[in-house]
């Protein structure tokens, strides 16, 4: 007779185990899934894997099957391997850096596009983070042109003084210089940052001569 093995509390893809069903054999077990639902599922099946889930996660798979050519779902793939994908050009300055995307989008880009479609999704945009620091969620993201997230990213590059690391834009809120100023400083006249940031105006204008 084989050893019985309590598995309450493990999860196992989305589902979570809560109980076993009092005389099941083999072992049926009441799971919770992320999604909210409850199901019962085998033992084997949970550890093999057969079943991951309530039967949300094929359902997503086929909703979202004429979605993964569009525009839309890119934007999302892009997302996801900027913070997971540890190979890829742009891991440093998101995942490397710290930046997650929440769970609900991480699993679900069901989840993410019904957002997206509330808060303005439409053709051309690009998604942008509120705060640069922070993750990608619901209450830190938005829809905006690429033109201007290309002057965001221009105006928000990171830059280290002292072992802290700031945005530019943070900076010059912290030392009260307009950006353009220290721009062009650094972009034109080639002063580091620290220079740029401390140097009052009059000085700029006497090197220019």
């Amino acid at each position: 007779m084989s050893h019985f093995i309590d598995i309450t509390g493990n999860k196992y893809n989305r589902l979570t185990v809560l109980e076993r069903v009092e005389g099941t054999t083999p072992a049926t077990w009441k799971c919770i899934c992320d999604c909210g639902n409850i199901t019962f599922v085998r033992g084997q099946n949970l550890k093999s894997g057969a079943v991951k889930s309530c039967g949300c996660l094929l359902h997503e798979k086929h909703n979202t099957h004429h979605l993964s050519q569009t525009k839309i779902y890119h934007i999302w793939h892009a997302m996801i391997n900027r913070c997971y994908y540890e190979k890829g050009k742009a891991y440093k300055n998101y995942g490397g850096r710290g930046i997650k995307v929440c769970e609900d989008w991480k699993k679900s880009f069901d989840s993410f596009y019904a957002w997206s479609i509330d808060n303005g999704y439409q053709e051309g945009l690009s998604i942008e983070r509120i705060n640069n620091n922070d993750d990608y969620k619901p209450t830190n993201c938005k829809w905006i042109k690429r033109s201007e997230q290309a002057q965001n990213r221009r105006r928000n590059y990171s830059v280290t003084i002292n072992g802290v690391t700031k945005n530019l834009t943070e900076w010059c809120k912290e030392y009260g210089v307009d950006y353009g100023l220290v721009h062009n400083r650094c972009h034109k006249l080639h002063w580091d940052f620290e220079k740029a940031l401390t140097t009052p105006c009059d000085i700029t204008k006497r090197n220019k001569k």
